[in-house]
Order: structure tokens, then C-alpha cells, then sequence
């Protein structure tokens, strides 16, 4: 929904009101976040994984959700996992599942937010936090769309589309 001002308006007034699911907006009334939402249109139907950088609290899982309703994916799943808030080992579990007996407590297989998003997209929240270990899993998974789960002797291939945030510098933490 873009709304244009009424008769006598000045111009500056022009902006975007933008509705998205789960009771979220996206609003654009600078200049700059005109642009952000231009930016945002021209890259969300490329097929490419995109990082999304930010302070908190300033709208990246908002950019994602764009990003997602605007791709040939956006009739498919939209998934958010915050890689934060997850130490190493469940993350890993999270994000690529387990097959019964890959540890105590793993009675039946689960499928992993890779598996659930399979054709759709991933939010990786707060991808700065994670370790290198688990930045390596997830670059074999980048590259080819394959992973396996915790426990499992064969791999599983899926096509999802990652979108990653982080409020590190990444420029500083390089």
C-alpha cells in the first residue's frame, strides 16, 4: 500500500505503509528509507543469499520478511531461527536436525529448520554469534544445499534461500 499525500501536501509527505504478517509494518517515510525500500524490491527476486546488516532494534527481520514476500518463494515457508539465542550444540540440532539416538533424549528423528524451510527461506538472526565450527557447517550447506543430520549416516539436499542479520561490524570483526 503506498499512499500518496492529499491536495496541498508538500512532497516530503509521501510514504510507504507496508503490512506484513505476524502484526508487523514496514514504513518508509525518508528519503533513505525510500531507497532501502527500493533496494529492497530491486534484490528480494535474485535467488542469492543476502546479509542483512544493522543496530538492534532497528528492522532486520522487517528487511528479511520483504525480502521473502517478494521472491517466488513467498507462497513457501519463512523461517526465523536467532542464532544467539542457542548455544553450539543446539543450534546445530535447530538447524539441521537429528535422527533417534544421535544422542540422550533423541527418541525419534526431527527434522531441522533447513528441512522445514526446504523451498522456501531462513533467517539466520544474529548470524555474527555463532562460532567458526558452526559457520563451517553452514557454508558446506551454502554451497551445495546439502548437510547432515546429528546421528545420520546420509546426507540431505534442500533448496532454501538463507538470509542472514547481524548487528556485528562485520568490516571491525574481520
Amino acid at each position: 500500500l503506498s499512499l500518496q499525500p492529499g491536495p496541498g501536501a508538500s512532497p516530503q509527505s509521501h510514504y510507504h505503509l507496508e503490512e506484513l504478517d505476524g502484526n508487523r509494518f514496514f514504513l518508509a517515510a525518508s528519503s533513505a528509507m525510500m531507497q532501502l525500500y527500493r533496494n529492497i524490491r530491486a534484490l528480494a527476486p535474485v535467488d542469492i543469499p543476502v546479509l542483512i546488516l544493522g543496530e538492534s532494534g532497528v528492522g532486520k527481520e522487517v528487511v528479511a520478511m520483504l525480502l521473502h514476500k517478494y521472491h517466488a518463494r513467498a507462497e513457501k515457508t519463512f523461517l526465523n531461527v536467532n542464532c544467539a539465542a542457542l548455544p553450539t550444540e543446539l543450534l546445530e540440532s535447530e538447524l539441521f536436525g537429528y535422527e533417534a539416538g544421535a544422542f540422550t533424549g533423541a527418541t525419534k528423528p526431527k527434522p531441522g529448520k533447513f528441512e522445514l524451510a526446504n523451498k522456501g527461506t531462513l533467517l539466520l538472526d544474529e548470524i555474527g554469534e555463532m562460532n567458526p565450527q558452526m559457520q563451517a557447517k553452514l557454508l558446506h550447506v551454502l554451497q551445495d544445499g546439502s548437510f547432515c543430520r546429528l546421528g545420520a549416516r546420509s546426507t540431505t539436499q534442500v533448496d532454501v534461500r538463507v538470509l542472514a542479520a547481524t548487528n556485528i561490524n562485520m568490516e571491525e570483526a574481520i
